[in-house]
């Protein structure tokens, strides 16, 4: 752990005058806390506190409560940092499975994760209930000889909208193939997009030269795949039935091993 994280990292990282902790000891506490076995978040962060103090010598985070303040604002800063040194250290380790050929092969998907049950889990990723429309005014009165026939109610919904159990989390993430490793994620409330993920993480970071995105059948769409083209990458979905593929368009073989499979 002290060959991934060291404080030289986070020189550039300035956090509160008043704080005893460094930004490296906050992220081997965070590591900690995810390991522990325990069931319960209070629980875990003590396992951590325990953990670190008796690794390290130290544990300057001594409370669930100081713990969970220091993430919640740190969180967002660390992550781009953490990201970039974990990125360097792929590539400088196994050049070898960096790489496909060419091709720096990267996947993407999301997932729901469920989270605890809390009012603030439930505000913050549970999809909104929908407004109740007014009802309208009584309808006049048939007359005639088909005022006494009524028309069999339906229960089919106008649409599909399901609705999680509980409140859950959207993680999106970019997975380095040959390396098997987490390359940067993103997270949302439960109706989050995926799509909507990858395009925010493609303004956020800076991807290597010959990036290739691979995905399934949930990541197509042209403006998706125009803002992953605009940038210089490359992309390899899987699409179904559902699909429509322009042809005709020119060239089908191209140089450096590209080629261009289009279904009739």
């Amino acid at each position: 752990m002290d060959w991934v994280f060291n404080d030289d990292m986070f020189a550039n990282l300035r956090v509160h005058g008043n704080a005893s902790w460094t930004p490296v000891t906050l992220v081997r506490l965070a590591i900690f806390w995810v390991w522990s076995a325990e069931s319960t978040l209070a629980a875990a962060a003590e396992d951590a506190i325990a953990c670190v103090a008796r690794i390290f010598g130290e544990a300057p985070l001594r409370s669930y409560q100081a713990s969970t303040k220091a993430l919640k604002r740190y969180t967002d800063p660390l992550l781009p940092i953490i990201w970039n040194r974990l990125q360097r250290l792929m590539k400088r380790c196994d050049e070898g499975a960096f790489r496909v050929g060419l091709w720096l092969a990267l996947a993407m998907d999301g997932s729901r994760v469920s989270v605890p049950r809390t009012l603030s889990n439930e505000q913050r990723f549970c999809k909104p209930k929908p407004k109740r429309k007014r009802k309208k005014g009584k309808k006049a009165k048939k007359r005639g000889r088909h005022a006494k026939r009524r028309k069999a109610p339906t229960h089919k919904k106008s649409h599909y909208n399901p609705q999680a159990v509980g409140p859950q989390m959207w993680l999106t993430m970019i997975w380095h193939i040959g390396q098997r490793l987490p390359w940067c994620w993103k997270t949302g409330p439960s109706y989050s997009s995926e799509r909507q993920h990858v395009m925010e993480m493609l303004e956020e970071h800076e991807f290597p030269e010959n990036t290739l995105f691979c995905g399934d059948a949930g990541f197509v769409g042209y403006d998706f795949w125009r803002a992953i083209a605009d940038r210089g990458y490359h992309f390899l979905v899987r699409v179904g039935g559902n699909v429509r593929l322009l042809n005709k368009l020119g060239h089908f073989r191209e140089h450096n091993g590209i080629v261009y499979s289009w279904p009739d």
